[in-house]
C-alpha cells in the first residue's frame, strides 16, 4: 500500500513538473524575434520578397495581387473541404468491421488527386501573381532571389 502511494506521488510530481516546465530565458536579456508566419493573400511571401528586394508595388498591383490570391484561395479552400470530406469517409470506412477495400482504394485515389490539384493551384497562383510585376521588377526580384538563396 505504501509503495503504491509513493509511486503515485512520484508519477504525479513528474507529470506536474513537465506541465509547468518553461524554456530557459534568452541570454543577455534579448528577446528572440517571433517565428515568421505565412500571412496569406497579397501580402504573403511574394509581397515580403518584393519589399526585401527593394521593390515597391503600386496600389493597382497590390489590388490585382489581392484579387488573384482571393480567387485562388477560394478554389483551394473548396478542394481542401472536399479533401476533408474524403478523409472523413475514409475514417468511417476504416472503423467498420467489414472493410470494402475497393472503396478505400478509391478514397485514397480521390484524396491524392485532390492533393495534386491543390499543389498545382498553389504554384499556379504564385506564377499568376508574379505576372503582375513589370519586367524591371521581375529582374530586380530575380537578382535578389539569386543573392538571397544561393549566397547564404
Amino acid at each position: 500500500m505504501k509503495s503504491k502511494l509513493l509511486l503515485s506521488t512520484l508519477i504525479l510530481t513528474l507529470v506536474s513538473a513537465l506541465a509547468f516546465a518553461q524554456p530557459p530565458a534568452p541570454r543577455g536579456g534579448e528577446v528572440p524575434p517571433p517565428a515568421p508566419r505565412h500571412m496569406g493573400g497579397p501580402r504573403g511571401d511574394i509581397y515580403r520578397m518584393c519589399r526585401n528586394a527593394g521593390i515597391y508595388l503600386t496600389d493597382a498591383q497590390l489590388e490585382e495581387m489581392g484579387q488573384i490570391s482571393y480567387e485562388y484561395e477560394l478554389k483551394i479552400n473548396d478542394l481542401e473541404y472536399q479533401k476533408r470530406s474524403i478523409d472523413y469517409k475514409f475514417k468511417l470506412e476504416r472503423e467498420k468491421i467489414d472493410l470494402d477495400l475497393n472503396l478505400i482504394k478509391d478514397l485514397i485515389s480521390q484524396r491524392k488527386d485532390l492533393e495534386k490539384e491543390i499543389d498545382y493551384l498553389r504554384i499556379e497562383k504564385d506564377v499568376t501573381v508574379l505576372d503582375v510585376l513589370t519586367e524591371e521588377q521581375l529582374n530586380q526580384l530575380n537578382s535578389y532571389r539569386m543573392r538571397y538563396y544561393y549566397y547564404r
